[in-house]
């Protein structure tokens, strides 16, 4: 009784007026640095830049329905930044709610990213970042990601576990990775991997009610792997590809070729589209 005239009371209370707040977190002897970022709601947007700072943050939000939290822990020469933003319980309406995330990333360190998006939109460049490993989990956002500059260290891995989103990679060559697993739920992914490939490239896609689009530049020697009843999810577009065995199909320059994509692909009651392009 008590906690529905709370919750009365607080409806009815004025809209609080939006506050701006920032915050730097500061390398001091750190020499590689890891960030986890939790962002549940809202709009992001993240940007490389050259500082000797990790992060640099500029925040929009309303403090009564939204809260966020910056930390640094320090293990030897390696940083550890978590940086999370969730909603409270209770008060606001959401179209009276402002969570507006602008945030830089340095180019100057070794850097692990694991993020956690819920909720948002957003737009992301990590061109020139030097990775080292990525992870990312979507729930249900509109987010395009660039990597608009080549990565200058190597990355082992990328791995995208995308749920009821949309869900945009430009430049994806660019990141270096020697591995990328794309796990799409009921969601829609597109990954543009024009560009220089360097070695092999190995994807992992798996593909439930959702639907992911690979771009590949024209001419990439290229393998297409998949189980006995795959094909009929899978669709290719301006490629020449010869299927070798069951479920497999090569360019016919694929063994001879250094520089090389390899896709596993796993369909569900999805599809899956594969275009060569300029």
């Amino acid at each position: 009784m008590y906690m529905t005239a709370g919750l009365l009371l607080a409806s009815q209370l004025p809209a609080q007026e939006p506050e701006r707040a920032s915050e730097v977190v500061a390398a001091d002897n750190c020499k590689q640095v890891e960030i986890q970022l939790d962002f549940s709601s809202g709009s992001i947007d993240v940007a490389p830049a050259d500082m000797t700072d990790l992060v640099r943050l500029n925040v929009y939000y309303t403090p009564r329905d939204v809260r966020y939290d910056v930390e640094k822990t320090t293990r030897g020469d390696k940083c550890i930044v978590f940086l999370k933003s969730d909603r409270r319980h209770g008060w606001g309406e959401d179209d009276e709610i402002e969570n507006e995330w602008t945030l830089q990333l340095s180019r100057k360190y070794p850097t692990s990213l694991e993020m956690n998006i819920g909720a948002c939109e957003g737009k992301m460049d990590l061109g020139g970042i030097p990775l080292t490993e990525m992870s990312l989990d979507v729930g249900a956002a509109d987010l395009e990601i660039d990597f608009s500059e080549p990565n200058p260290t190597p990355l082992e891995d990328i791995s995208v576990d995308c749920g009821a989103s949309s869900l945009k990679f430009l430049d994806l060559a660019n990141a270096g990775a020697r591995t990328m697993t794309f796990d799409i739920g009921a969601g829609s992914c597109e990954a543009d991997l024009r560009g220089q490939i360097k070695g092999e490239v190995n994807l992992d896609v798996s593909v439930g009610v959702g639907s992911m689009d690979l771009i590949v530049s024209r001419g990439t020697a290229l393998r297409v792997e998949g189980g006995d009843d795959w094909f009929s999810s899978v669709e290719f577009h301006g490629l020449d590809l010869e299927e070798i065995r069951d479920g497999v199909w090569e360019t016919d320059d694929f063994n001879q070729a250094e520089d090389r994509i390899v896709m596993s692909v796993d369909v569900a009651m999805g599809s899956v589209n594969i275009y060569a392009r300029r």
